[in-house]
């Protein structure tokens, strides 16, 4: 039987303002493909957001107690090549500090929990204590045997070697702090406030702040310089302040940022710095060297915190969920791509693929894999194996993301995720969301029932810092197939 359009179709297909549209449902057995692919039917869908326009020194206060708390400790693999995986945490990922030699790093938590790995060892959190403010930041001696971390009201933890110098926990702020830097020596650090306020310990001196400024926007973090005569802090625009012996090598604050500044970190034992943006892409000054950013990893989480080793060429990012990334000249940065360890993820994995393969024939640029995508259209193929073949509601994916589609289908045991794909390809909704130009990210998700019977949805999408999608009126040709080879990823035991 044809396919049947029951709907209007709008979004990047008509170029239109954006809205909420459905096309048909795709059904496929065993027997219907074998002989003539037929359709019982075929839905595509589509979304777009309403209302666009489409063309497409201070005194120190006293140490606070119980800076010796135990916590469970997470070693993972050595790096550089291996990415630290996300946790199941308490709280989120907030800082973090790499060891001297660059093969290990710490991350810690808004609650005080410490994650380490490589040769980063565990000396001690803050998670089994209850704290009066959130920790913000941290950083590590230079002799990697200990580290402190600081909370939003300016306490300071020390652990392993590190010393407590003064804090700020029992002063007024006008702004919370936000970041730490420690000496090159060890013996010292400086907090950084929101609005630009230092406060210094130790051996760490005063060499100005922009306390007295207006700023655009709040600072979110500095670093210190090599000689420790100096430092940076950025803002949350990518302006950057300098101060002492730090040199000014440039900014992120006149570029056209889609998404906000989150850290920076200095240069390994030279004048430049990076910053980090909370997608994971990476901005370098000056003669820090760029290898890399981590913004097309499935984390599914903002990045939080850029490190840098005195030892090692490369830098850390880490996100808030935990997951971590080391770039350097021998690793290349994280691509997001479908999970095969699993039967289902295998099968997203092969439609995944199909659906590129059927782009590239055409000249199409290929999707991304999106995970949060993927997620949602896994739990709805889920939800269809109970309550029959209809599509959600994907207007609620848009935020994000400006333009919005879905394709559906499932076919009975013995049906591969290879037959559904052709089954799309011959459905002229369907097909013509698979070619979309104005498409830019994807996620798939397959649930196999108890009966054998496999269900399978493909989410699209154009991130909103995209811009309007070119014109679309779909109308894509069935031929040709690029990708009609069968596989055995089906739903039987």
């Amino acid at each position: 039987m044809p396919a049947t359009e029951g709907t209007e179709l709008v979004g990047p297909r008509r170029n239109a303002s954006r809205g909420v549209a459905y096309a048909a449902i795709l059904v496929v057995t065993a027997t219907a493909f074998v002989t003539t692919q037929n359709l019982a039917g075929a839905t595509s869908q589509h979304a777009h957001r309403p209302g666009a326009h489409p063309t497409t020194t201070r005194p120190a206060a006293p140490q606070r107690a119980g800076a010796h708390a135990a916590d469970t400790q997470v070693d993972e693999a050595s790096l550089p090549s291996a990415p630290m995986s996300a946790l199941s945490l308490n709280a989120p990922i907030v800082g973090m500090a790499a060891t001297p030699t660059g093969k290990g790093a710490w991350r810690v938590a808004a609650d005080g929990g410490v994650f380490t790995s490589g040769d980063a060892a565990f000396y001690g959190s803050a998670g089994a204590l209850r704290l009066r403010e959130p920790i913000v930041g941290m950083a590590a001696t230079p002799s990697g045997h200990g580290y402190w971390f600081v909370a939003r009201d300016g306490g300071v933890f020390a652990y392993g070697d590190a010393h407590f110098y003064g804090s700020t926990g029992g002063q007024h702020l006008n702004q919370p702090i936000v970041a730490m830097a420690a000496t090159p020596t060890g013996r010292g650090y400086w907090l950084i406030a929101q609005d630009g306020g230092v406060f210094s310990f130790g051996d760490a001196h005063f060499y100005g702040s922009t306390g007295a400024l207006r700023l655009n926007q709040p600072i979110v973090g500095g670093a210190s310089t090599p000689t420790g005569r100096g430092y940076w802090f950025v803002g949350r625009d990518g302006g950057v302040f300098s101060f002492g012996d730090a040199r000014f090598e440039g900014s992120a604050g006149a570029a056209h940022l889609t998404e906000p500044i989150v850290g920076m970190a200095a240069a390994s034992n030279a004048s430049g710095y990076l910053l980090l943006s909370a997608s994971g892409r990476v901005f370098n000054f000056g003669s820090a060297s760029n290898y890399g950013s981590a913004a097309n990893a499935c984390t599914g989480a903002p990045a939080v915190a850029i490190a840098t080793a005195s030892k090692a060429r490369g830098y850390w990012i880490a996100f808030a969920n935990a997951q971590a990334y080391a770039l350097s000249p021998a690793s290349n940065g994280p691509k997001c791509q479908p999970n095969t360890a699993t039967k289902l993820g295998a099968a997203a994995a092969d439609l995944f693929g199909r659906l590129n393969d059927e782009r590239g024939a055409r000249g199409l640029a290929p999707l991304s894999w999106n995970p949060t995508l993927a997620n949602y259209a896994e739990a709805w193929s889920k939800t269809m194996s109970t309550t029959d073949l209809h599509h959600s509601n994907i207007a609620q994916l848009l935020g994000p993301f400006d333009y919005v589609g879905e394709n559906i289908a499932m076919g009975s045991a013995g049906v591969s995720a290879g037959a559904l794909h052709v089954a799309w390809m011959h459905s002229q909704g369907h097909r013509d969301n698979i070619l979309s130009p104005g498409y830019q990210e994807a996620g798939i998700g397959v649930y196999c029932a108890p009966d054998g019977s496999i269900w399978a949805t493909t989410e699209f999408a154009r991130p909103t810092s995209a811009g309007p999608p070119p014109p679309y009126d779909g109308g894509t040709s069935p031929t040709p197939v690029a990708r009609p080879d069968g596989d055995s990823l089906t739903c039987g035991s």
